[in-house]
């Protein structure tokens, strides 16, 4: 039986600020970030990021973390050259490319699951808050759409509910490493509790097999075996200019579960402006996300400032709300202060008009808006309860 939400709460880089995470414009400076190990994987491929941008960007000279190029920049010059077969410059092959491409993923990879660490330790100020949002949603009446790699939904949701078995929206199977080996966990019983999450852009526990298309999802512990996964022998090499094994940082190499192929790998929609969206699970997922806005009375979106390199995701929202006869009740939650709220209240409102039937919420993640989502059914404490859209 499909899934029939009454609520789509959107979530963008401010819901994962608001659990610790950086922003888009913060990454560089956590991807080079000094607090990483003297020695280990992580140090070597920010040694070679750091060439690559050296090389490309600053004509040899050490680049400052300030003089960085947007990584919206890197990876779309990038993805232009490596997807095409072409050089950039005469130094980058394809295969360096795609090499460097790997890099960048695995290192943000570890940075996201570092730095969510630390704010579990931390235990900021909007923890509580975050603790009753994962408490309380109501996983029978509201699906997430989240625009972010990373895993905070999935680990509050474990955390908080005991709940791991998680619908993306795209037949992705459930799986789980052991001995460095994929192996498909038991299906659950049709009565368990199951979030319903949709990542239009991938996920960093994602696994997608390049021979039969089978895509595999791992708990949120296991992410470490997924960058092992993704950066391999061969690429260790390369980047180390080594032959001998005994150098190379651990890494596992699996056979796909279901073809037993040695082809799993990923397929991210970068911060590029030209995302690779044309994948089958990146198609399963969209289909998931329009029929999920077509069926549900409220849409929030939180911490989402709808840049416009997501020109895709814009579409399908105002295709949605073009051609449904019962219009969606919007909520945006968006903080970042006085000035960045303005602006991101104006977006909301030329894309979208007034949003007369909806509320607005300029201070981030606080007790009213945790009220509201209760209110609207969001949340498990709702009193009353909101109607659904009439079918």
């Amino acid at each position: 039986m499909a899934f029939d939400p009454n609520v789509v709460m959107i979530v963008g880089a401010g819901f994962s600020k608001t659990a610790g995470l950086p922003l888009a414009n913060e990454f560089t400076q956590r991807l080079l970030s000094p607090t990483l190990l003297k020695s280990g994987p992580s140090i070597r491929q920010v040694e070679f990021l750091r060439k690559f941008i050296d090389d490309t960007f600053n004509g040899g000279a050490a680049t400052t973390v300030e003089q960085w190029p947007e990584l919206e920049d890197i990876f779309t010059l990038v993805d232009l050259s490596a997807n095409t077969g072409h050089h950039l410059g005469t130094s980058y092959s394809a295969a360096k490319l795609r090499l460097v491409r790997r890099a960048m993923i695995v290192r943000i990879v570890r940075m996201l699951q570092q730095a969510y660490n630390d704010h579990l330790r931390s235990r900021g100020a909007h923890a509580k808050l975050l603790g009753a949002l994962f408490d309380e949603l109501n996983l029978g009446e509201t699906a997430i759409l989240s625009m972010n790699w990373d895993m905070v939904i999935e680990r509050g949701i474990a955390l908080r509910q005991k709940v791991d078995r998680i619908d993306y929206g795209n037949d992705a199977s459930d799986a789980v490493f052991v001995n460095g080996k994929v192996n498909l966990r038991p299906e659950a019983p049709p009565s368990a509790k199951k979030l319903h999450l949709l990542k239009p852009h991938g996920s960093i526990n994602w696994l997608y097999c390049d021979a039969c298309r089978e895509l595999f999802w791992v708990k949120p512990e296991q992410t470490e075996s997924v960058a092992q996964t993704l950066f391999q022998e061969r690429d260790w090499k390369a980047l180390l200019n080594v032959d001998s094994v005994s150098e190379i940082p651990r890494c596992l190499e699996p056979h796909c579960p279901h073809c037993e192929a040695q082809a799993l790998g990923t397929r991210i929609a970068t911060f590029s402006f030209r995302k690779a969206l044309d994948f089958p699970m990146h198609a399963a997922t969209w289909r998931t996300a329009e029929s999920y806005l077509k069926n549900s009375l409220h849409w929030i979106f939180f911490g989402y400032s709808m840049p416009p390199a997501d020109f895709e995701f814009k579409y399908l929202l105002k295709r949605v709300q073009l051609t449904e006869k019962i219009q969606p009740r919007i909520t945006v939650i968006t903080g970042g202060g006085a000035k960045a709220s303005l602006e991101t209240v104006a977006r909301y409102q030329k894309f979208f008009g007034s949003i007369s039937n909806g509320r607005i919420f300029t201070d981030g993640l606080n007790d009213e808006v945790i009220d509201h989502l209760r209110n609207i059914g969001a949340l498990s404490e709702s009193s009353p309860r909101s109607p659904r859209r009439p079918r």
